[in-house]
């Protein structure tokens, strides 16, 4: 007997009913984020999107990004109209290590000390508007905070009390952030002052860069490429910091759960 009408819309819509479930529980799966935060050589200012190799050019088909009220498929292109910075590399590398999807959450300011712009002390500081953004980017859908990359320290070497500091502000500051974010097994690196600061305008950078080497994870930058100022990463060098973060991270990440 060949099926009435009746009977072909009731197997449609139980075929419906079947895919439906499928597809809700993979937007609803927590997203693995990655969280960009620094100064202005993780604003990525200096670098220039025309000099971005054509891998790394237009969205990036297994990476979003928060962009403080959505997330949107990450492109060099959104992420900064003049350049781009590490995020962008970093979002390829990982995503294809892990073979899914990631987030980054970036925030990021020019000219930024520890010691008072990025402070968790200090209020409505630049570190209170990361952890609103971060609260914000979980209300617009799961996700799961993996870990931190930081690109900061020029601006505290320019002083000395800053750069005395730097050890203890930078262990508050991830100690804070563990608690703020609700994350106690946050993973944190950074990366180190490259050697070689101009010493006319950062006098102190041995300092700063002591206190990243024997306060947490970081990665070496001192091969790097910069631009005439010494300071600010030029396209290759955001791309190369990237992949630098990328391995770091996973190779944390891998640690963490043979321990577990």
């Amino acid at each position: 007997m060949k099926p009435n009408l009746l009977t072909f819309a009731v197997l449609l819509l139980a075929q419906w009913v079947v895919f439906m479930p499928t597809e809700a529980s993979a937007a609803d799966e927590p997203l693995p984020v990655f969280l960009c935060v620094g100064g202005s050589n993780m604003s990525g200012g200096r670098s220039k999107l025309e000099e971005l190799p054509n891998e790394l050019k237009g969205e990036q088909a297994k990476a979003l990004f928060f962009d403080g009220t959505q997330w949107l498929p990450l492109s060099a292109e959104k992420m900064n109209k003049r350049g781009f910075g590490c995020e962008v590399s970093f979002a390829a590398s990982m995503s294809e290590k892990l073979g899914r999807t990631i987030g980054i959450i970036k925030h990021s300011s020019h000219g930024t000390s520890l010691d008072t712009v990025w402070s968790p002390a200090t209020p409505d500081s630049l570190y209170w508007e990361f952890i609103r953004k971060v609260e914000a980017a979980r209300k617009a859908r799961p996700i799961t905070i993996i870990g931190v990359m930081m690109v900061q320290g020029s601006g505290d070497s320019k002083d000395q009390k800053k750069a005395e500091a730097y050890a203890a502000n930078l262990q508050a500051w991830i100690q804070a952030a563990r608690k703020d974010l609700q994350t106690p097994n946050l993973l944190f690196v950074c990366s180190r002052l490259r050697a070689g600061q101009p010493k006319e305008k950062f006098p102190f950078a041995n300092l700063v860069r002591q206190a990243q080497e024997n306060g947490s994870e970081f990665v070496d930058c001192d091969a790097l490429e910069v631009g005439d100022d010494e300071v600010h990463f030029t396209a290759k060098g955001q791309i190369d910091l990237g992949r630098l973060f990328a391995d770091k991270l996973h190779a944390m990440m891998s640690k963490a759960d043979g321990q577990r």
